[in-house]
């Protein structure tokens, strides 16, 4: 039972660096956008490349890359809940392709609707953060409930493989606290 702790606080920790994330990247948006007038195309850019960085390292989460598949295997009972997930992540994706679609055509006309661009924004957070919570809510308590302590310990060990990886020169199982200061130097710059 203990890998099953170990691999429960794993992505409790890594659930937890993730939200804390996105809750103040999500702050810092709604925060410049409540200034409006001080609104300038490098704030934009900043805010999406910071979300954009940030999708990055949520796609490839210790749950998204072992613990959603492993569920699939075992059971079906999630099946429901794992399409709801992967709907708020797909419309996560389109806002932010869409976000990147307007500042491209921005820079050739001139402009971006700052206000369009900052609801896409703020929709974008708001999907992950509803993601996170059903995960916590409702995910976590089934890969608890149908794993066996054979599965917990395959899962276990796949996240100290992991663990021991680097992404881009940093720790990948910890990209978040990173991705905070760099987004409050960029943002705080402005």
């Amino acid at each position: 039972m203990l890998t099953a702790t170990y691999s429960l606080v794993a992505i409790a920790n890594e659930q937890s660096s993730m939200r804390r994330t996105l809750h103040n990247l999500h702050q810092s948006i709604r925060n410049f956008w409540s200034s409006h007038h001080s609104i300038n195309m490098e704030h934009i850019e900043a805010a999406f490349r910071t979300l954009s960085e940030f999708d990055t390292h949520y796609r490839h989460r210790k749950v998204e890359q072992y613990l959603i598949p492993a569920i699939r295997q075992v059971t079906n009972e999630a099946d429901p809940l794992l399409e709801e997930l992967d709907a708020l992540s797909a419309v996560g994706g389109r806002l932010l392709r869409a976000v990147a679609e307007e500042l491209k055509s921005a820079l050739g006309s001139g402009g971006a609707r700052i206000s369009e661009v900052c609801i896409s924004l703020d929709q974008y957070c708001r999907k992950l953060l509803s993601r996170f919570a059903k995960e916590e809510a409702e995910l976590f308590p089934i890969a608890h409930r149908v794993f066996s302590v054979e599965e917990w310990f395959c899962i276990a060990e796949k996240f100290l493989s992991v663990d021991g990886q680097t992404y881009g020169g940093r720790l990948y199982s910890q990209p978040a606290p990173l991705l905070v200061s760099r987004t409050e130097k960029r943002l705080a710059a402005h």
